[in-house]
This record gives C-alpha cells, sequence and structure tokens, in this order.
C-alpha cells in the first residue's frame, strides 16, 4: 500500500489522506506523486484565505470540484488556475467564508496542534521548505 507523507524543512511530518469527493484532483496528486516523489517547493504564507499556506505544484488539476466543502485545520486544497496551480493547507481554525473555494482533496493526519505550529512559524519567521514523499509498505 502506498502512503503520501509532507515534511516540512524545521519540523513537521504529516500523512496525506485523499479525499475522493474531488476524484479528479486526488487522481492528479496521485499521478504527480508516481512522477514527483521527493518533490521539493518553497511554502508560504497566503493570509488571504485564512490561516493557509501554500506551495506550486502542477498537478494538471483543470476543473474545479468540490468547490462548496468549507475547509478546516488540515485540509489539503488545490486551486486549479493555470496562474496559480498551488496546494493550500489550511493550518488553523480561521478559514474562508465565502462561497467557491479551491478543490478540497485530501487530509492530513498526525498532530493538528503541530500542524499550526508550522502554520504559526511560516507566517511570522518566512517560508520554508516542504517535501512531498511517497512511501510504499
Amino acid at each position: 500500500m502506498t502512503k503520501y507523507f509532507m515534511e516540512f524543512e524545521k519540523g513537521g511530518r504529516f500523512e496525506i489522506e485523499l479525499d475522493y469527493d474531488a476524484p479528479m484532483t486526488a487522481a492528479a496528486f496521485k499521478a504527480f506523486m508516481e512522477e514527483n516523489s521527493g518533490y521539493q517547493a518553497l511554502c508560504l504564507q497566503g493570509r488571504f484565505s485564512g490561516e493557509e499556506m501554500y506551495f506550486p505544484a502542477k498537478l494538471g488539476a483543470k476543473e474545479r470540484e468540490n468547490k462548496n466543502t468549507k475547509p478546516c485545520r488540515g485540509c489539503l486544497c488545490f486551486n486549479p488556475d493555470s496562474e496559480w496551480s498551488a496546494v493550500c493547507i489550511y493550518w488553523g481554525d480561521e478559514t474562508p467564508t465565502r462561497e467557491r473555494y479551491h478543490n478540497l482533496f485530501a487530509h492530513l493526519r498526525g498532530d493538528m496542534e503541530e500542524l499550526t505550529e508550522v502554520g504559526t512559524r511560516i507566517w511570522q519567521k518566512g517560508g520554508e521548505t516542504v517535501v512531498l514523499k511517497r512511501e510504499d509498505e
């Protein structure tokens, strides 16, 4: 069985559990990880959408789906806009209140207090590298 993980440069490791309520985006992420295990990107604070951080990733998902599900702490969403093409990580309780959200395609599993610490650190001290890993059991 294959599992996916997200690790932050200064600490924090979380399992990524795909959400098939966004089947095209979940499949695009899975395909991306088949080709890019060990993918690294600079993760930055996003504050325009609540307590959120994001990193660029060309997943190839072009459609909006699962867009009416409000994200919460630990949710991974994908902005399919070709100008952004970014994975958004919601790390706190302050989340967007608009009607249309990005594609919610996964949930992080692990210590959510640690995720809040990672998000606060990136917000207050600046971006850091995030690494996406695929591990086969």
